[in-house]
């Protein structure tokens, strides 16, 4: 008989495997190359899953979410360089996009001062902290709307490949 799970152990992957109502064996069914066995090891934290278990469950469960936080919770290179995206709803998502370009556009020219030298002396520290701050906060908006496109797509059907053709027209 498998180990019992609180609600209050249980990980990531196990929480999104039940939210789509599947077993172990359903899950494993639905995956290429991902047995029942290996997604239990994964759930009790026995073995570390791969990039490739982590498309397969991303996919299978319908949570693209799950690449990021594996990118940034279980990955060397991810928890250097890759932040945490937190699933939001669209509307909140535009409104934070808006407002960060907003508090950037007046700071384009300070920027360019800058950068004018190639360098970054210490008196321009201050300014280019902040600008860069705020551009971080730019490029993890535009990470939670690819994602929402890609979980949207996943759960509602969003006509990716019509989004992609109409990107590839630009």
């Amino acid at each position: 008989m498998g180990k019992q799970f609180t609600r209050e152990n249980k990980n990531i992957y196990q929480l999104c495997r039940e939210a789509q109502g599947l077993t172990r064996e359903k899950a494993s069914e639905l995956m290429d190359g991902v047995s029942a066995s290996r997604i239990e090891k994964i759930e009790y934290g026995t073995q570390n899953p791969t990039p490739y278990d982590v498309i397969q469950m991303a996919d299978c469960y319908k949570r693209p979410d799950l690449c990021n936080y594996f990118c940034s919770h279980q990955c060397l290179i991810g928890d250097r360089y890759v932040p945490e995206v937190e699933m939001s709803e669209l509307s909140s998502i535009i409104l934070e996009t808006v407002a960060s370009l907003n508090e950037i556009d007046p700071l384009t020219s300070r920027l360019i001062q800058i950068a004018r030298d190639g360098k970054i002396s210490d008196d321009e520290m201050k300014d280019f902290a902040f600008i860069s701050k705020k551009l971080d906060d730019i490029s993890l908006a535009v990470s939670a709307l690819n994602l929402w496109v890609d979980k949207t797509a996943a759960e509602n059907g969003l006509n990716i490949e019509l989004l992609k053709e109409e990107k590839g027209k630009l």
